[in-house]
């Protein structure tokens, strides 16, 4: 839709769901609250009003990226979809004042639009559009602002809540464990009352929406907790202790051969040299291990191999942020680890590393 200070602005097409529910729901609002309204124009309004609302929440959320912005935290891009609107801040904010102050801009920026909106409403004559039109935009940007500063994440709230924890605490992952918590509370907290509660102006479309809202916030509390574990681990990833040995051979190796020498060896990877015995490739152990047995004779070890690229060479040295960033360059399943002398060291298998970063602490 745009760029603000070169960060791209997008609306999601689940956009035109929530769109469509607020003009259904409002239009009829708007047709009574406003005497001698059509109908027609009633919903025309009350579809003005989810435009004017969406645009809120972008204010709102560029309130977050002016501020990650002047923090020179780059912002990736703003999305607006059906439950609201994210800023995609890149890397991880490594102070607890820049993200409590990032998390409060928004709230901030709703606040003020909300005392905007009183201002129209208080400018405008009573029973008309203009006054039933601001009262909404009033009321729409206090819940969003009331909403959005509960304590729990991943609602704006929940970041002011993990930036106070870590501030006292000196741990990130303390403060997103109190803050993962309570969001997973506030979540179920916003599906009960949509399931069981009884009342005139509850309908099915309620419980659904309730429910859609609370799993979202129960996901987003759930995936903040995993990110900042795995974040946690970052710091002690050593190449070093990660790589497996490997065993050297050549092209023309039959795969049984190659296996044959690998479970001799007890080694656990399997790099392809030429007559120099300088490294070619390395071999695909997905691929090794899809080969038929009765087909592992007749099938050459390159053939299931991977040519060595610039990204799939590691030097030995690499640990923390500087191998997560080597492995993001270059994706594969398996990579060559070599010593400073360009000697071959081991094998990282990406499926290693995953371990490191998710699996049980050793």
């Amino acid at each position: 839709m745009g760029r603000f200070f070169g960060v791209p602005l997008y609306f999601a097409p689940s956009w035109i769901l929530i769109a469509a529910l607020i003009t259904a729901t409002y239009g009829g609002v708007v047709y009574e609250a406003v005497d001698g309204l059509s109908r027609s124009v009633s919903y025309l309004i009350a579809l003005a009003f989810a435009v004017a609302l969406a645009l809120c929440v972008l204010l709102h959320e560029l309130g977050h990226v002016g501020v990650s912005l002047a923090l020179g935290r780059p912002v990736r891009r703003v999305v607006i979809f059906l439950l609201g609107g994210i800023s995609e801040i890149e890397g991880d904010i490594e102070r607890p004042r820049d993200e409590l102050l990032v998390s409060l801009a928004g709230p901030l920026v709703s606040l003020a639009v909300a005392g905007g909106s009183w201002l129209g409403y208080e400018a405008t004559s009573p029973g008309s559009i203009a006054e039933v039109f601001w009262f909404l935009l009033l009321w729409s940007n206090l819940i969003v602002a009331v909403f959005n500063l509960l304590p729990g994440l991943p609602l704006d709230g929940g970041r002011v809540l993990r930036a106070v924890v870590w501030g006292a605490t000196r741990s990130h992952l303390t403060g997103t464990r109190v803050a993962a918590w309570a969001g997973r509370i506030i979540a179920i907290l916003v599906v009960l009352p949509g399931l069981f509660t009884r009342s005139e102006n509850w309908s099915l479309g309620t419980a659904v929406f309730s429910a859609i809202l609370g799993a979202f916030i129960w996901i987003g509390a759930t995936q903040s907790l995993r990110a900042a574990e795995v974040s946690d681990r970052v710091p002690d990833l050593r190449l070093a202790r990660l790589m497996r040995p490997g065993l050297m051979v050549h092209a023309d190796v039959s795969v049984a051969e190659a296996i044959r020498r690998t479970w001799e060896s007890n080694a656990r990877g399997l790099i392809v040299i030429d007559r120099a015995d300088t490294p070619q490739a390395i071999v695909d152990e997905q691929r090794l291990g899809a080969v038929p047995i009765d087909q592992r004779p007749w099938v050459r070890v390159v053939d299931v191999s991977r040519p060595l690229q610039p990204g799939l060479v590691l030097p030995a040295n690499l640990a923390g942020n500087d191998l997560l960033n080597a492995v993001r360059a270059t994706p594969a399943t398996e990579y060559l680890v070599v010593y400073p002398d360009g000697a071959p060291a081991g094998i990282l298998a990406s499926a290693d590393l995953a371990a490191a970063l998710t699996g049980p602490r050793l």
